[in-house]
């Protein structure tokens, strides 16, 4: 039989043209309900009899009249070669760690092929492994429950790959999968599985197991069909212990009889449910009819008070023409509202002037006196240090003056004991002179020589002694003077190191921060500008701070500008006291407090307050992006008229002459960098210099970086060259310094040596005394005497010169210390006078300070009072706009109603709407009565009346269908038989033509009614009757008969492949050998058919042919050795 890829109803087909018209194609007659999406089927056209009932019919014989005639014919031509089908076909299977085999491959042949091979060696496993791969369920294998059970012990996962071939007009989708469509299976024991299917390059196409359906169901490869793929379990069933219901049940199966009915089934199911559908819809269908006609009624009735409706229609015409009457008199107080806040606002703008005149006024004192201030303090500098100086002085001559009269006590002293001894030795001389009257020597006279000798040169080593000690004070006084000098001069270079140290960390600052305006102000300001833009409650957004809006054209002028500028550089601006406020509490929250101040956007011209062009003045080399930000440092800071002059000595010049139009103030570089001067016009219009420190901080203003930078470093390296100039100061005063140390420390040694000659010559004339005393005893003693004599006149004599030096020297102190006090007493008299007018000055900077603090209040209140002003006129601007607005959409509103028409006289919206609240309520009451007003009336007749004729088109819609249902039904049902009659027919046909092959006798015996299907045979040709049953045969001729029967069966199917496993378990050696002969011959019949037949047994019996293939496995691998028995 020759497969057809496309359905046909009837078809002719025959190889010489004369087979019989009129045949039914019954291969693969399923149900479209249950499957909608195949995309062909799969018919065989043969003519066929029927033999459904064991008393055939005269129909049912004519259909085995033309069953034997094809069959007949088919033998005929038997000698034709059977063709390979172009698709639908398995061309190999293969496996790994399936079962119990590693890896396991079969290349399949395309017509009839024999699996051969010893128990183990894989055959059974092909079968498995062609369902599984194709979709098939692990139970219909009757090998596992679940998939897991067919992974190889000690492995993992398992894989199955089953190629089909898809060549030929009829392949799927070619230009996708080619020539050859090949279906992967991965499966592991953790229960995971999934399919792949891929082309014949190898390229995947998909991983849908619908798309496996869909493929399966375009060949036809019915896997779970029972009789399609009979495996080893079911093939003993069916070929030795069936029973007829079975064989009946794989009848209806193998044929898909069984699923057809199933589909009618439900098909009877669903007119039921219809017929019980319709019953009530046409219950229903009248109620619908009652509803639509009452509908109409009331709608009729309704109709009737249409005056009513037309007065009430006027009214609510002059309703929304009078509302907006209404309107248009709101516009027009709030267009005299926005006029009044519009001459208030001119009117506060005026008084903000006078304020902001006022203000300058009064800030123009204040500078003035600061610089006043500023000088007197300057001015009180010298005096300190002048009395300081005089202050030490003075403290030095009263120690001098205490030393001089304790020195004068002492010296008394010293005079009254020497005038006693003096006495005492001249009393004891005379007496002396009495007693040695007599005595007289020449030694004696000559050691007193010696004596008078040593003891000059003593009193000259002595002397010496004494003129040296006298030279230590003046070495103790330049020792001194170097120690002051040096620690003065250690002042100035530590305040150099810090300035070295702080010009160093600016510079470093610049470059760290290099393009980075945030490290110049508050390290929390970032957080508080994000608190800024996430804050909606402002009227306006606050502007700040304003160094973020200044940026510096002249960088030079920096650290003059930014000293000059001070805290206002950090400050915000707001336009309302609110805002002041809300600001207030998020530099609160975030930690970050700056000044605020209040303003207006109110630009301010000073095109005709400005100095002449040629002058730079701060706005003149300020770029600032905000008019908020510009008025405030107008205001403020007077930017407009501050000029500046790059030498000290043309800005001298310039404000000395004259007073300059427009110009308060003139700012110029002094000669230390960064730092300036400040010349402003004083109150009598003298000019007055105030000092500009250097601003120390990063600037705050945006400006060339790079010249900042440039700059500090010249500042740098100028402040290092200072500091090297006074190390090397310090450096000359510690020489110095050590100097003196060293004269100090030669003086000392030089004194000790001269102590040590007084004292060596002094022990000399000890010793010439002694000698003389013990010599010459009585003698010595006037000597003695003598000296002691001349000793205290001499002591005497020293004692009144040191008394008069010292009353000498006290009273030149004396003097000293009144001069002292007269420079003192003047310089205290000139510093009480400057620390007065500092004093009258400062009250007078308090008192200004006040008048301009309250002047900057009432300006600041000025332009406050016109933000709220302005801001209360954009408020009630707004509001007018809305009510504009408001007033156009009512008047739009009431033109979509009616065009304008005039209000009664006397009427307004409140007598309106009650005289429209009275006829409405007359009209609701008829309404009432009604059920509804008009428009309600007319809509629900047009409802009932829609769906009257929508429920009655639906029961005419469900009665046809329901018709055409059951007239279709009948018809398929009718179909169903015909094709029960048919293939049963043809297999019974089938059936008794393959057992006369063996001269075996017999016939298919069907009952439908009944669900039974068996067979009788009688083996023996000779015997006569209906045949014995399928029980009473022997092993081998059941397994023949069973065999033609499934051939009889396969015969009436149109599946491409079908499978077999162990046909022949049961066969001796002769039916094995005409069963397979018969397998041969009925599938080379069924042209382009594929058989895969599975046999232990061998092969030997069977002829090689092109069609045929036999596929010998390999013999397991059991790990069996030979057995040794003992000889």
């Amino acid at each position: 039989m020759a497969p057809m890829k496309r359905a046909g109803p009837v078809d002719d087909e025959d190889d010489d043209g004369s087979a019989g018209s009129d045949v039914i194609g019954v291969d693969s007659a399923q149900s479209n309900l249950r499957r909608d999406s195949r995309k062909r089927a799969r018919l065989s056209h043969e003519p066929y009899s029927d033999g459904a009932s064991e008393a055939p019919s005269e129909d049912e014989v004519v259909f085995q009249q033309q069953e034997t005639q094809f069959r007949t014919q088919q033998r005929s031509s038997a000698g034709l070669d059977n063709a390979a089908a172009d698709n639908g076909i398995l061309e190999s299977v293969s496996c790994a760690n399936f079962m119990c085999h590693g890896y396991l491959e079969v290349a399949l042949g395309p017509l009839i092929n024999f699996i051969i091979g010893h128990n183990g060696s894989g055959k059974s496993a092909v079968l498995t492994a062609i369902t599984i791969c194709l979709g098939g369920k692990a139970t219909a294998t009757n090998r596992g429950q679940s998939l897991k059970s067919f992974i190889k012990e000690g492995t993992e996962a398992a894989v199955l790959s089953v190629k089909i071939k898809n060549k030929g007009d009829s392949a799927y989708q070619p230009e996708v999968y080619g020539d050859s469509i090949l279906v992967e299976r991965h499966f592991t024991r953790s229960g995971t599985s999934n399919f792949k299917l891929r082309s014949s390059l190898g390229r995947l196409i998909s991983t849908k197991k619908a798309d496996l359906e869909e493929i399966c169901d375009y060949f036809a490869l019915q896997i779970d069909n029972p009789m399609n793929v009979l495996t080893q379990d079911m093939a003993r069933q069916f070929l030795s212990n069936s029973t007829p219901q079975e064989k009946y049940k794989f009848f209806m199966k193998g044929t898909q009889l069984e699923h057809l009915d199933g589909d009618y089934l439900q098909i009877e199911q669903s007119i039921d449910r219809m017929d019980q559908d319709l019953t009530k819809r046409l219950a229903d269908l009248g109620q619908y009819e009652e509803t639509a006609r009452k509908a109409k009624n009331a709608l009729a009735m309704s109709e009737r008070h249409e005056s009513l409706r037309k007065k009430i229609t006027d009214i609510s015409y002059q309703m929304a023409w009078a509302q907006v009457e209404e309107q248009e008199q709101k516009l027009a107080q709030h267009d005299d509202e926005v006029s009044k806040i519009t001459r208030e606002v001119a009117n506060a703008e005026r008084k903000a002037d006078q304020s902001s005149e006022a203000y300058e006024t009064a800030d123009r004192a204040v500078r003035d006196v600061d610089g006043v201030l500023q000088d007197l303090q300057l001015s009180l500098a010298p005096h300190d240090e002048r009395k300081d100086q005089v202050k030490q002085e003075q403290d030095i001559a009263k120690s001098e003056g205490t030393t001089l009269q304790t020195e004068q006590r002492q010296i008394k002293d010293l005079m009254k004991r020497t005038e006693d001894r003096l006495k005492r030795a001249a009393s004891d001389i005379q007496e002396e002179y009495r007693r040695l009257e007599e005595a007289n020597g020449g030694s004696h006279a000559r050691l007193l020589a010696t004596i008078d000798e040593k003891r000059s040169e003593s009193a000259d080593a002595r002397s010496r002694m004494e003129d040296h000690d006298g030279s230590l004070p003046n070495l103790e006084d330049e020792h001194r003077r170097a120690s002051q000098a040096l620690e003065q001069s250690k002042e100035p270079i530590l305040r150099k190191r810090q300035e070295v140290q702080g010009c160093e960390e600016r510079l470093n600052r610049l470059i760290r921060d290099k393009g980075k305006q945030e490290g110049a102000y508050h390290a929390n300001m970032p957080r508080l500008l994000q608190a800024i833009r996430e804050d909606g409650g402002f009227r306006e957004r606050p502007v700040g701070p304003i160094g973020y809006h200044v940026r510096l054209l002249k960088p030079s002028w920096s650290s003059i500008l930014e000293k000059s500028f001070g805290a206002i550089l950090n400050t915000f601006i707001v336009t309302s006291k609110p805002d002041q406020q809300r600001l207030s509490e998020l530099m609160n929250r975030c930690q970050c407090q700056c000044p605020v101040m209040i303003g207006n956007n109110a630009r301010v011209d000073t095109s005709n307050h400005e100095p002449d062009p040629k002058f730079d003045t701060s706005l003149r080399v300020l770029e600032i992006d905000n008019d908020l930000v510009r008025k405030q440092l107008i205001i403020s800071q007077a930017i407009e008229q501050t000029i500046l002059m790059d030498k000290r000595e043309d800005a001298v010049n310039l404000m000395s002459d004259s007073r300059l139009q427009n110009v308060k103030q003139c700012f110029t570089p002094n000669k230390r960098p960064g730092t300036g001067l400040r010349y402003s016009y004083g109150w009598g219009g003298g000019l007055t210099e105030n000092y500009v420190p250097a601003f120390s901080g990063p600037p705050r203003m945006k400006t060339d970086v790079e010249f900042q930078i440039n700059a500090c470093r010249a500042d740098l390296q100028q402040l290092r060259s200072e500091l090297n100039d006074l190390e090397r100061t310090v450096r000359e005063r510690q020489i110095a310094l050590k100097s003196c140390e060293q004269a100090i420390t030669r003086h000392k040694r030089d004194s000790r040596e001269h102590r040590v000659e007084v004292q060596r010559l002094e022990a000399e004339v000890e010793d010439l005394q002694d000698k003389r005393d013990n010599d010459a005893v009585e003698e010595g003693k006037l000597d003695a005497l003598k000296e002691g004599l001349e000793e205290a006149k001499e002591e005497l004599s020293t004692h009144q010169a040191s008394f008069g030096d010292s009353v000498i020297a006290l009273d030149k102190i004396r003097g000293t210390l009144k001069t002292i006090r007269e420079r003192m007493d003047a310089i205290d008299d000139e510093t009480a006078e400057i620390k007065a007018k500092i004093h009258k000055a400062e009250v007078k900077k308090v008192k200004l300070s006040e008048r301009r603090e309250a002047a900057l209040r009432e300006k600041n209140q000025a332009f406050a009072k016109i933000g709220e002003l302005k801001h209360t006129r954009g408020a009630a601007q707004a509001e007018r706009d809305d009510t504009e607005e408001t007033v156009n959409i009512f008047i739009g509103e009431a033109s979509k109603i009616c065009p304008r028409v005039p209000v009664d006289q006397g009427e307004n919206c409140d007598s309106l709407d009650a005289k429209l609240k009275k006829l409405t309520k007359d009209l609701q009451n008829w309404e009432k009565q009604l059920g509804g007003t008009r428009q309600e009336l007319a809509e629900r007749a047009t409802r009932a009346v829609r769906a009257y004729k929508e429920a009655k088109a639906q029961v005419s819609g469900i009665e046809r269908l329901a018709q055409l249902l059951k007239s279709t039904l009948v018809n398929r049902k009718e179909r169903w038989k015909l094709f029960q009659r048919a293939i049963t027919a043809r297999a019974r046909v089938q059936f008794m033509w393959m057992l006369s092959e063996r001269s075996f006798r017999g016939k298919l015996l069907a009952n439908h009614k009944e669900k039974k299907l068996d067979l009788h045979v009688e083996p023996d040709p000779t015997k006569v009757g209906k045949g014995r049953e399928a029980k009473t045969l022997s092993g081998g001729e059941k397994s023949f008969s069973t065999i033609c029967l499934l051939l009889s069966l396969w015969d009436a199917m149109g599946a491409p492949v079908r499978c077999l496993d162990e046909f022949d378990v049961f066969m001796d050696s002769v039916n094995r050998e005409v069963s397979m002969r018969k397998m041969i011959e009925a599938a080379r019949y069924s042209i382009g058919k594929q058989f895969i037949l599975i046999t232990p047994g061998s092969m030997g019996s069977v002829n090689s042919a092109n069609d045929v293939k036999i596929i010998k496995m390999k013999d397991p691998e059991r790990g069996q050795t030979t057995i040794s028995f003992p000889t």
